[in-house]
């Protein structure tokens, strides 16, 4: 079967199931969740079941260890829920990247030769783009839950995204600053050489000039600085000078706890802070402890906050994801999006396998591209045809030590296909 490079054509559907205890008993009696349930769960195993591989390219050592492991728990607690597929028993080769780009090439040429029908990883940006032409090559599909760099997917056929990329999010904060809080006076103050937020930053002047019709209208402020106390504090000087009302900023939780006293002692606590996905992070919400006061709103779509949201990406399998991950794990440990999208990454796949009803990649890579709305823990899922996919954005702040749903974007946001954006590399290559 030739490989799709148009738009999809076909709209399928596939209803995931409820959550289990008392949502299994309420839908135990409809067509769609028996026939679900017949097809993914209740398949009885043997020794003669034929048995399907998925490969989990992951960093179970080094500096990315933990990010690796909390997607290696969304794999696993989907495979343990969905671990049978129209009869097939669905086996787990897992591969470690090392954190590092020579790691991940090593590891990819072994799980490339193990022949699995997909592969889901890695965390990492450089990483995730030394994956692509190995997956091109042996013609094997593979998802990135968390990875946002453009260039992953847009550069491989066979590669797919789970996450939003850093475009996309760049859109959601400009509809939300513009068109939500109805701004002109924005501030963008990003670091000196820093390029890790170019994706993000097109995405957003992009936006603003759809929304305003002239970006200077809207951003009167744009400035680059280094994270010393000097810069920072002439910078929120300029915010006062200006009356900013809303501000992005793009430093890290150790950075931003010495601009927001700055900002808290010149009486800015009136300026909403915009920020990175990185913001929702264990580190930065622990840091907002000493900041209360401080409006921050970020990219990061949370399924713990799935139980609030209004919008028509809310599903049934969050609530599923939340109940099963606290019973594998305890109660005490808490899902982080990478776990959750990592999650789904799985479900896209077996659904993907299911829809085929073929082991090989070029199949599985079309019926990937034929979803329409598949409704997983963090949402629905269309793909574009570069592995990206289409949706609302969803931004989060901080409130009670946690992140919860702000704003979802009014309309759903496609990934831009860039031409010179600067490959990030240097945080996770070789050394």
């Amino acid at each position: 079967m030739a490989v799709k490079n148009n738009k999809k054509i076909s709209i399928k559907k596939l209803l995931l199931p409820a959550i289990l205890g008392m949502a299994v008993l309420l839908l135990s009696g409809c067509s769609t969740w028996s026939s679900f349930r017949q097809t993914f769960i209740s398949k009885p195993q043997s020794e003669t079941d034929p048995v399907i591989t998925i490969g989990v390219i992951e960093p179970q050592t080094g500096r990315y260890a933990s990010k690796g492991k909390d997607e290696i728990k969304g794999i696993e607690l989907a495979n343990s829920i969905y671990n049978n597929v129209d009869g097939y028993k669905v086996n787990l080769v897992k591969v470690d990247t090392q954190s590092t780009v020579a790691g991940t090439e090593t590891a990819i040429k072994a799980l490339t030769e193990m022949h699995p029908i997909a592969i889901i990883g890695a965390a990492g940006e450089a990483s995730s783009l030394a994956i692509g032409e190995y997956l091109d090559e042996a013609e094997i599909p593979a998802i990135t839950p968390a990875a946002t760099n453009p260039l992953i997917t847009q550069n491989s056929t066979y590669y797919f995204r789970a996450c939003v990329t850093e475009s996309q999010m760049g859109e959601g904060l400009a509809e939300y600053a513009a068109k939500e809080l109805g701004s002109r006076k924005i501030a963008v103050v990003s670091l000196k050489n820093d390029s890790s937020t170019s994706a993000l930053l097109q995405g957003f002047d992009k936006k603003i000039s759809e929304i305003a019709g002239k970006r200077s209208y809207a951003v009167p402020m744009t400035q680059e600085i280094s994270p010393v106390e000097d810069e920072i504090r002439n910078v929120l000087n300029e915010i006062r000078r200006k009356s900013i009302d809303v501000c992005f900023v793009s430093m890290g939780a150790e950075e931003m706890d010495v601009f927001f006293t700055m900002a808290e002692e010149m009486g800015l606590g009136n300026v909403t802070f915009l920020g990175t996905r990185s913001w929702g992070d264990p580190s930065f919400i622990s840091m907002m402890e000493k900041h209360k006061d401080i409006k921050v709103v970020f990219p990061y779509e949370s399924v713990l906050t799935k139980n609030d949201d209004t919008s028509d990406t809310y599903t049934e399998e969050a609530q599923r994801f939340q109940i099963e991950y606290a019973n594998r794990y305890g109660a005490d440990d808490t899902p982080t999006d990478n776990a959750a999208l990592a999650y789904d990454s799985y479900l896209l796949l077996i659904n993907a396998f299911h829809n085929a009803k073929s082991t090989e990649g070029p199949d599985i890579l079309n019926a990937m591209l034929d979803f329409n709305g598949l409704k997983c823990a963090t949402g629905l899922f269309t793909f574009d045809d570069n592995g990206n996919v289409v949706r609302s954005v969803t931004l989060s702040t901080i409130k009670d030590s946690k992140p919860v749903t702000e704003y979802v974007t009014q309309s759903e946001a496609e990934a831009t296909e860039l031409d010179d954006l600067e490959t990030i590399v240097a945080e996770d290559s070789a050394s």
